[in-house]
């Protein structure tokens, strides 16, 4: 790993202002959290609730291996540092959903293998892709938490996702930014017209789109479909919105 010259961490401005935003956020504790709100007396909302934390303690886990490789493996000073406090984000929200899964069920749910995919399909991409991944996760779960929110509302669980998400918003800027200037470059604009469309579609089928669709319309009685399509719309405006260009079709 190269360290990088202090001249580096500002030569974009954007990039450096994303990373002071994320150095000053304003810090929060499971420990507070947890006294928000009030644990649900339902044993069904109870067991739902401490099955999608304990699932979240092991998305975030992969959430942090991917910032923590795309941290070291890149020369971007600004991108480095952004990471590498993405990074301290996500060992948070794993522990917090720990700390959430063990207030309500006693030990999370033994599902490991069930996100372990998730994290192998990411690890197994080449740098452009594993960021493009990565942030579509990043994206795809801020907009899961908005409905888990709701599901969960005036349990701390629902007050942890809104707090996760708020971090979560900066992780999205870190890599659409990253993103963005990549595809500016030659060498980056060439991989980009080559795998990016294959990279989209690994990363949307990491998601499990489908079956998240399923089970949050079952939750907010909607219709799957539509759930589906509201995803795919704010994955498609956070792309455009950032100039990053990618064909995205509905069920893709």
């Amino acid at each position: 790993m190269t360290l990088l010259r202090p001249d580096e961490l500002d030569e974009d401005e954007l990039t450096y202002r994303i990373f002071r935003v994320t150095r000053d956020r304003s810090p929060w504790r499971i420990e507070d959290v947890l006294r928000e709100g009030r644990f649900s007396d339902d044993p069904v909302r109870a067991e739902r609730a401490w099955r999608v934390a304990s699932r979240g303690y092991y998305a975030e886990q992969a959430g942090l291996v991917a910032a923590a490789t795309l941290a070291v493996e890149t020369e971007d000073a600004p991108l480095r540092f952004s990471l590498a406090l993405a990074t301290a984000d996500e060992a948070r929200h794993a522990d917090a959903f720990y700390q959430y899964a063990k207030a309500v069920g006693g030990e999370p749910e033994k599902c490991r293998e069930v996100l372990q995919p998730l994290d192998d399909g990411l690890t197994s991409l080449p740098y452009m892709g594993r960021a493009l991944v990565h942030t579509l996760l990043e994206g795809l779960a801020a907009d899961e938490f908005i409905l888990l929110s709701q599901v969960f509302a005036g349990d701390p669980l629902g007050r942890l996702y809104h707090h996760v998400r708020r971090d979560e918003i900066r992780h999205i800027a870190i890599g659409l930014n990253f993103l963005a200037r990549a595809t500016r470059t030659p060498e980056g604009r060439d991989a980009w017209a080559a795998h990016a469309q294959e990279w989209h579609d690994i990363g949307i089928g990491l998601t499990g789109l489908e079956e998240v669709g399923v089970a949050l319309a079952a939750h907010t009685n909607r219709d799957p479909a539509d759930v589906q399509a509201w995803f795919l719309r704010r994955h498609r405006a956070r792309l455009t919105a950032a100039g990053i260009e990618i064909d995205i079709q509905e069920g893709r």
